[in-house]
């Protein structure tokens, strides 16, 4: 399935359901412990994923752990205020934090990751106009970072597209995240079976938490490309 540029989470939702193949209401936060005036889009979110684990407890108790596999998407109990805006999501090294208007349904995102290289930068600026199409960027590179095999891979993209029998199947096309809109999408994802592969910021991950992706590297004519094995480790 291919995720549309619309301001809703139902297709990811579905994706997600369908990745992990189950769900359950107590993977969500209730909507009476979320906050009134957090933006329908995260409202959304927490409702349906708020405390989804990943079954590693390595993490804050109420963690939504399938999204802090690579950034962080604060808990509810760990949402900040500073002024009109809400701290929701950070760095995985806390280098960096977005937010976004309280109250405001139709929010953009804020990101101040421009301080780490410009010492003219002020605050948080204005990345992503759209919160959901921020959010289903975010979630997905979290899904592939926190599948059970993880390779990191050097070649084209037409050459990972070569190692699979089926054409990939399109899943989240020009993506943006925090990177500001004038340098252009940083994110795309593509599946076949239980095989996620991301393009992120000129790089390729392939990741999966079956055996379909041992299947094909082993099958697959391997000496265009060069892989990396992330995980296991």
């Amino acid at each position: 399935m291919t995720l549309k540029d619309t301001d809703q989470l139902d297709d990811l939702k579905e994706f997600l359901i369908d990745w992990y193949g189950k769900y359950d209401s107590s993977y969500g936060v209730p909507t009476d412990e979320l906050p009134s005036d957090l933006p329908t889009a995260l409202h959304e979110l927490y409702a349906f994923a708020g405390r989804w684990k990943d079954g590693t407890d390595e993490h804050l108790e109420n963690s939504p752990e399938i999204f802090q596999q690579q950034d962080c998407l604060y808990s509810v109990e760990r949402l900040k205020r500073a002024g009109d805006r809400i701290t929701f999501l950070e760095e995985n090294q806390a280098n960096w934090t977005c937010q976004a208007e309280a109250g405001n349904d139709n929010s953009p995102v804020y990101c101040d990751e421009g301080m780490l290289w410009d010492d003219q930068a002020e605050g948080h600026l204005l990345v992503n106009e759209s919160l959901y199409h921020f959010l289903k960027s975010f979630c997905l590179q979290e899904v592939v970072f926190g599948c059970k095999h993880l390779y990191v891979a050097e070649g084209q993209m037409d050459q990972i597209r070569s190692l699979f029998n089926t054409p990939l199947e399109d899943v989240w096309l020009n993506g943006y995240y925090t990177g500001l809109k004038e340098a252009g999408p940083t994110h795309a994802f593509y599946r076949c079976g239980d095989v996620l592969v991301m393009a992120r910021y000129g790089d390729l991950w392939l990741g999966s938490n079956g055996d379909d992706l041992a299947a094909v590297l082993k099958n697959a004519d391997m000496s265009p490309i060069k892989l990396r094995r992330i995980k296991p480790d």
